[in-house]
């Protein structure tokens, strides 16, 4: 919608353009008066877009979370090998946010310990990383919340994990030492843009995840 607005406003001040070019004997006042049409449509759209861009930054980055949180659901219930040729089915696949990291991740919990091990960098084979994600054009991580509390106290860290055969959510905070906290029946991201906007993506003890 308001691309189109956009589109109408450019329109607008092409004909203003156009109409100042064809007349002839166009007073100082007039065209003073003119100018400032133009100068108020082309800050009004500049605005808008810039408002648009924003607000398209913040739902893409939801998107890409709420994919990737399914993504490990699916790993866990489909019986995804945790590496290739090893045999391995039974471990867990968890999303992982850190409230101090521009990055999360999609990761094996290879030895079972409840904790994303970084290992040698994602994309290697001697680490639990499967996918890294990257919050989108200065997007941030404001925030993590459990079902009452936001945060839990001295949460830093939220695992969203789920392990075979049950596509049920495990949902538990840590500190910033990786100290377990508590598990909670539901987990919610709260993302900020530039502007000061938010969205909250929220998983529930089911598996379902929503943003809004």
């Amino acid at each position: 919608f308001k691309r189109n607005r956009c589109v109408e406003y450019i329109r607008e001040i092409d004909l203003i353009m156009k109409t100042i070019k064809s007349l002839k004997g166009f007073t100082l006042i007039e065209l003073l008066v003119s100018i400032s049409i133009v100068t108020i449509i082309t800050s009004f759209v500049l605005f808008n877009y810039s408002d648009f861009n924003d607000r398209l930054a913040l739902t893409a980055s939801a998107q890409d979370i709420a994919s990737l949180i399914k993504q490990a659901q699916a790993y866990a219930i489909n019986v995804r090998e945790a590496s290739v040729s090893g045999g391995n089915f039974n471990y867990s696949y968890a999303v992982y946010f850190d409230t101090s990291s521009s990055d999360y991740y999609l990761f094996v919990d290879k030895n079972v310990n409840g904790r994303y091990d970084v290992g040698t960098g994602c994309g290697t084979g001697g680490t639990e990383c499967i996918e890294k994600g990257t919050y989108k054009s200065n997007v941030v991580i404001s925030g993590i919340c459990g079902d009452l509390v936001c945060p839990p106290p001295n949460a830093t860290r939220m695992y969203i994990g789920f392990l075979r055969p049950d596509p049920d959510s495990i949902i538990y905070f840590v500190d910033s030492s990786n100290n377990y906290i508590v598990t909670n029946n539901t987990g919610k991201v709260i993302l900020t843009s530039p502007k000061g906007k938010t969205v909250t993506i929220t998983v529930e003890k089911t598996g379902q995840v929503n943003f809004q």
